[in-house]
């Protein structure tokens, strides 16, 4: 247990300090890894609970950056439908969607790293805007735990600050991941190496996330964006091909 167990931790850690100079992305890199140690179902349930780490970890270090008039309208109906989403993992077939999400996602990439940025797409935080992505939000990352490739794209297109792109998307994931945790726990095969992981996961996350805080004001705006349009390219190809 003990070998599995320090591995995980350790890349773990060298994804929270790349997603947060990223803005984003654990939760993919996390289920392409969680992959090895666990069935898909296990995976997606427990790689999402152990996001939760990073998601606490950046809410403490980017604190008062977050744009609560966009979490509140965004949360609304992701809330209700990350718990659905959460309860479906163990019922319906998730390839059909992910296929899907991935041909959107690899569309919504390639578009993002377009040299040409008059023709990039700009979503204005309206009201209906919010509730939209936040009810795709909910359903999709309860079904494959992970939707930071809707919830990346839509956010770095209205605009937002990295700090505020971070800390918004931190608060928004980590309201989502309780509520599909909620419906995760129920199913999941619990066990004494299960919750270890999942104990151990803060500390390590709050190191990375303070490690990674230290080097994001090296990284210009433009970089921080073009490295969360290869991530979201990345967790495109994860869902198609693997």
């Amino acid at each position: 247990m003990i070998l599995p167990l320090v591995t995980l931790l350790l890349l773990l850690f060298a994804g929270g300090v790349l997603s947060t100079v990223a803005g984003g992305g654990l939760g993919i890199l996390t289920v392409a890894l969680g992959s090895f140690f666990f069935d898909v179902r296990t995976n997606i349930a427990v790689m999402s609970l152990l996001a939760i780490g990073i998601q606490i970890a950046k809410m403490f270090h980017f604190r008062g950056h977050a744009r609560m008039d966009i979490v509140k309208w965004y949360v609304l109906p992701g809330i209700p439908l990350s718990y659905i989403g959460g309860l479906l993992l163990f019922v319906v077939p998730t390839r059909i969607l992910e296929v899907m999400l991935g041909i959107l996602c690899l569309a919504m990439s390639l578009h993002g790293l377009w040299p040409k940025k008059k023709l990039r797409v700009q979503i204005r935080p309206t009201r209906i805007n919010l509730l939209f992505f936040g009810a795709l939000n909910g359903i999709v990352g309860g079904l494959i735990g992970n939707a930071s490739l809707i919830r990346a794209p839509a956010l770095l297109s209205m605009g937002l600050r990295k700090e505020e792109f971070i800390a918004t998307s931190s608060l928004i994931s980590f309201v989502m991941n309780l509520a599909k945790g909620a419906a995760y726990t129920q199913a999941l095969p619990w066990s004494t190496f299960l919750i270890v992981l999942v104990l151990s996961t803060v500390p390590v996350m709050f190191l990375s996330v303070y490690i990674g805080k230290k080097l994001l004001v090296h990284v210009e705006p433009h970089v921080f964006d073009g490295l969360q349009h290869v991530i979201i390219l990345v967790g495109a190809v994860r869902l198609l091909f693997f």
